[in-house]
């Protein structure tokens, strides 16, 4: 081989070299915007206090990538569960998945994401009684501002807040 064919081959593999280097770039930039929706659930995990100061929300993260967040209240030393949410992705869409006790005979309510942000989801099921709105919102990394909505019995709207405090992150 002649210095012009090594020089020939040499750019050449620089050129490929780069070029993968630009295709992973782009798939790493992918994979960012693909976990960067997951972000709001990952700053979710811990554990809340509401500002009533009765009742939590532990949030954790399953192995398989969805999340699951446990209410309850503490009474004297009885822990009373109250809610089961599990967060997860179904046909390439978030849904949150409701079991609240004593409510729709133990029935898990599905709700889609209709908004999702780094600090924001936004949930909806609008053939839902009440609620057909569930929204979280982080105001900074150790407060959510939370809130139920939908329709009511006299055909008004009902907004139900829970403002949540870390407690452990």
């Amino acid at each position: 081989m002649n210095n012009r064919t090594i020089l020939l081959f040499s750019v050449l593999g620089l050129l490929s070299a780069c070029g993968n280097k630009a295709t992973n770039a782009t798939s790493d930039d992918a994979s960012a915007e693909t976990s960067e929706e997951m972000i709001v659930f990952d700053k979710l995990i811990g554990l809340w206090k509401n500002e009533d100061g009765k009742s939590y929300e532990r949030w954790t993260k399953n192995a398989d990538g969805s999340y699951l967040s446990t209410g309850f209240q503490v009474n004297d030393a009885d822990t009373i569960y109250t809610e089961r949410v599990h967060v997860h992705r179904e046909n390439d869409q978030w849904i949150s998945e409701n079991t609240v006790s004593g409510q729709n005979e133990g029935t898990a309510v599905k709700f889609t994401v209709t908004k999702l942000t780094k600090d924001e989801a936004h949930f909806n099921n609008p053939a839902h009684d009440f609620p057909t709105d569930i929204h979280y919102h982080l105001a900074d990394e150790n407060t959510i501002q939370a809130f139920i909505a939908g329709p009511n019995q006299s055909g008004s709207h009902d907004t139900i807040p829970f403002n949540f405090i870390r407690v452990v992150k």
